[in-house]
């Protein structure tokens, strides 16, 4: 007979990591919307592009999709620490 879910060891710890990814999530998501505001606010007032800005949103974005798989069981890879922070791609047009 093989052991029910709750007794594998793996999943305790999966439990744990989402719960924590569930916390960052949270964090992120602040962040997300601080530099969404700060764009937008800089778009508005600046006739210049925020280049930077706009590559750190994207950055969260996509950290921000890394954690949603990882907590919809679509993958089993751990979002950043135990992955490289996630690379967007630099618009050259800026």
């Amino acid at each position: 007979m093989s052991k029910p879910g709750y007794a594998d060891q793996g999943f305790w710890f999966r439990v744990i990591f989402m719960l924590l990814y569930w916390v960052v999530l949270n964090i992120a998501v602040t962040v997300f919307g601080f530099l969404l505001v700060l764009v937008s606010l800089v778009k508005l007032g600046s006739k210049h592009e925020p280049v930077t800005l706009s590559n750190w949103l994207q950055g969260v974005t996509a950290f921000i999709g890394q954690i949603f798989a990882f907590l919809a069981y679509k993958t089993e890879e751990k979002p950043f620490p135990f992955q490289p922070w996630p690379q967007v791609s630099v618009d050259e047009e800026a």
